[in-house]
């Protein structure tokens, strides 16, 4: 009997595991195939991850219904890479094959619900009246059931909790027929339709031309005969004589040739030594591992394009992985500029089309490069050769819902399935990159130069503790000011970094000490004056801001702290004529907003203020200023990476200067004293590194040990913390590992959900994940109040 193993689409943690199925005579079947398969008495479809091989011969083994797609899913590859995801990360294959399969292309079940009478609410009073009549009058003739959650009536109905418990009432009462319905993919291949002759005869001299025309190509594209001057009815009557017919066919991507960029320029000796032991590395045909560190502007960028070069050149592929695409469009400009139409962009701001387009593209051989944010590191591309992850220190590429992957990982172990080459690249390479390069095993490679010449940016600390008591009680030190109106009489550019949107962290009534906050999270709402509103960053709950205290009714109310609204309010105060930019999650809302922005800020603008996406990829030549408002936000926040965090992001926005000539970064904080901030205004990367990494050592952090977090989420706080005890308990006894907590979050409750950390510290890792996938997480999900979430290498 000829069988395959089958992952059956089912969002249940009853069927996780593959599913035995018989192929029938004559069907073909391989990995990575969409099939259609019965479970129970139900139909479904599912993807076959082993097979075919020959069993013993079975009554209680149920046979394929048909294969689903003609394109496979996934490869062996892609599989491989899967089940290492499912490992490593402790999540099920079919959640460690999200990111790999898109699926948007994929064939679907839909449950379809039709009411099958009257909705009155006398009969179910235990449910909301309004989603009664939302179901018995405007959803009338049948809806899916993601559809009713989405459904803005819906919603104000109840939780999703107590929408899927009515639609199980009225299922069970026969108000509501449940049908299962078999539909095609969200999108499909693109196609193009194409014009054949016949041999049929036909009359009328247009309809003649036309047919002669496609004879004398061969076939020609419909909308190249509209272009020839072909009317639409003249196509349309060649077609209905039959001396035409009109078949589809997928839209190919036509191939460009790169540009110069790649030659242009000659390579300084360190970038020339950096691209050829990439090149040595890419041509041994064997996995290696390679950590550019250079400090801002000393042309890494340049030595990726010249190693993607090499690689193209010998018939392979490669990837090249930026924090955030949309961020940096600069970065993405560059790679397009030196390989044209070779290369493709993936991004979250493209459409469902486009995504499709360049995903199939990419597995048909018909593109070289894919630059994008972390999910453009599954794009299946042929012959993979080299993965380049920029600015590799960035906690983007940590994803923070299942599966829970590092992309740093996930494409180191790519190129070991692959034979291939990974390149870091930093100017604040993570510890635990620097760690493995010091001690020998990935290649350092280091740029100590600036690729343009000019030197480092002069850096200032100033203490705002001192400014204050000077009397200065501005957010900007007098220092800073001065700087600036400097800047504005030189016509050069000037950025202001402040790690938070809004005009302020919150606001506090002065006569009852009330702080407006969130209901369903345990934080403060922060002030967004330009749009009038209090915003929670958790959840997004809205209200407006209060002209008295909603407690006392007294006043005054005022707003404490500093936002990207608030710096850009006071720097029109203080220089009524400069031209200033904001750029933050609240005005980069839309496709394109983050380009916009940062041409205009290029073209006109003489201040852009902004967060952490003005950090890293931007260069202006005119910008000789750098002013980081606030050091201090995120240093002492309950993270063991708190002050490698500030240090990099310290170390990124001081490089925007001085890109082309002499720059400068002012840093305002009141701990001028901290390590963090005293080794980055030196520009000290391996100082700050020893101190930190003999911190790390003590307390057994990575990378001198393991560090799992284990959160546990309930509606209700005494449920989640017994829970959270209870897995603390079990891991106690485990042996092998640390047990610190359960503790609550930072924000303990967050979208009405109370929340508890444990830490495991181990340096038995495969040990203890194999105990969390195959003892905590199935006695977790045993238990119907609570959920556990698993974040390795957080």
């Amino acid at each position: 009997m000829r069988v395959v193993d089958v992952l059956v689409q089912q969002r249940t943690s009853r069927v996780e595991q593959p599913l035995t199925y018989v192929v029938s005579d004559g069907m073909s079947l391989g990995i990575g195939d969409l099939v259609r398969v019965p479970l129970a008495a139900r139909e479904l479809y599912g993807f076959v991850v082993r097979g075919p091989y020959e069993a013993e011969p079975s009554s209680a083994l149920r046979f394929i219904v048909a294969k689903a797609a003609k394109e496979r899913a996934f490869d062996e590859s892609g599989l491989a890479l899967a089940l290492w995801t499912a490992e490593r990360y402790c999540c099920t294959l079919a959640e460690a094959l999200g990111p790999i399969v898109y699926a948007a292309a994929i064939p679907r079940v839909v449950d379809r619900f039709v009411p099958s009478g009257v909705l009155e609410p006398v009969r179910f009073p235990s449910l909301p009246p309004r989603l009664l009549r939302l179901i018995g009058e405007d959803l009338r003739d049948g809806f899916a059931l993601d559809a009713l959650l989405r459904h803005p009536e819906a919603r104000r109905s109840g939780d999703r909790r107590t929408l899927l418990r009515a639609l199980g009432t009225l299922t069970r009462s026969g108000a509501l027929e449940r049908r299962r319905e078999f539909v095609g993919a969200r999108i499909g291949a693109a196609t193009e339709k194409i014009l054949e002759a016949t041999g049929a005869a036909v009359r009328g001299p247009r309809v003649e031309a036309l047919v002669e025309l496609v004879k004398s190509e061969g076939s020609l594209r419909r909308r190249d005969a509209l272009l020839a001057g072909f009317s639409q009815s003249i196509v349309a009557r060649a077609l209905r004589a039959g001396a035409l017919r009109e078949i589809p066919r997928p839209v190919r991507a036509r191939r460009g040739r790169a540009s110069s960029e790649a030659s242009a320029f000659e390579p300084t000796s360190e970038q020339a030594g950096a691209i050829d032991a990439i090149a040595r590395r890419v041509d041994a045909e064997q996995f290696a591992e390679l950590l550019v560190q250079g400090i801002t502007g000393s042309g890494k960028t340049f030595i990726y394009i010249r190693a993607i070069a090499h690689v193209l050149a010998r018939g392979g592929r490669a990837i090249v992985l930026v924090p955030e695409i949309s961020l940096t469009p600069q970065t993405a400009r560059r790679f397009e500029s030196a390989f044209a139409e070779r290369v493709a962009v993936l991004h979250s701001g493209l459409s469902e089309r486009e995504r499709f387009d360049t995903w199939q593209a990419a597995a048909r051989g018909e593109i070289d490069v894919v630059v994008g944010a972390r999910s453009a590191l599954f794009a299946p591309l042929p012959n993979l050769r080299l993965i380049v992850i920029d600015e590799a220190h960035e906690r983007t590429y940590k994803q923070d819902n299942v599966p829970r992957y590092n992309a740093l990982d996930v494409g180191r172990e790519r190129m070991r399935l692959c034979g291939g080459v990974l390149v870091l690249g930093s100017a604040t390479p993570s510890l635990e990159a620097y760690a493995a390069a010091r001690a020998g095993k990935i290649q350092h490679l280091r740029l100590h130069v600036r690729a343009s010449g000019p030197g480092l940016p002069e850096t200032h600390v100033v203490d705002m503790a001192e400014e204050f008591e000077r009397g200065n009680r501005r957010i900007f030190s007098t220092r800073l000011v001065e700087a600036i109106g400097l800047r504005l009489e030189r016509r050069e550019k000037t950025i202001l970094f402040v790690n938070r949107r809004g005009s302020a962290n919150f606001m506090l009534c002065r006569s009852c000490g009330t702080v407006p906050s969130c209901p369903n999270c345990t934080v403060s709402l922060t002030v967004h004056r330009a749009e009038g509103l209090l915003r929670c960053h958790q959840c997004d709950y809205q209200q407006p801001i209060p002209l008295q205290c909603p407690k006392c009714g007294a006043g005054p109310i005022r707003e404490f702290g500093i936002g990207t609204q608030r710096v850009v309010e006071v720097v029109k105060t203080l220089f009524p004529k400069a031209s200033v930019v904001r750029m933050d999650s609240d005005t980069t809302t839309r496709v394109g907003d983050h380009a916009r922005l940062l041409d205009e800020f290029g073209a006109l603008a003489d201040v852009l203020v902004g967060t952490q996406m003005i950090a890293k990829g931007l260069d202006f030549p005119t910008l000789t200023l750098v002013g980081i408002v606030a050091a201090d936000v995120g240093l002492h926040v309950p993270d063991f990476r708190a002050g490698e965090r500030t240090f990099d992001v310290l170390m990124q926005v001081a490089g925007r200067s001085g890109r082309a000539g002499k720059g400068e970064a002012i840093v305002q904080t009141y701990s001028p004293e901290h390590p963090a901030i005293r080794f980055a205004a030196a520009h000290d990367y391996d100082g700050f590194a020893a101190y930190e990494l003999e911190q790390r050592r003590e307390l057994a952090y990575p990378p001198f040990g393991e560090l799992i977090y284990l959160g546990v989420f309930g509606r209700r706080c005494e449920q989640a913390l017994e829970a959270a005890r209870r897995y603390a308990d079990l891991l106690r006894g485990h042996g092998g590992v640390e047990v610190l907590g359960p503790a609550p979050y930072a924000i303990a409750r967050a979208n009405s959900e109370w929340r508890f950390r444990i830490a495991l510290k181990t340096h038995e890792g495969s040990s203890l994940r194999s105990y969390l996938r195959d003892v905590l997480m199935p006695l977790a999900r045993s238990d119907k109040t609570t959920r556990l979430a698993v974040n390795v290498d957080p």
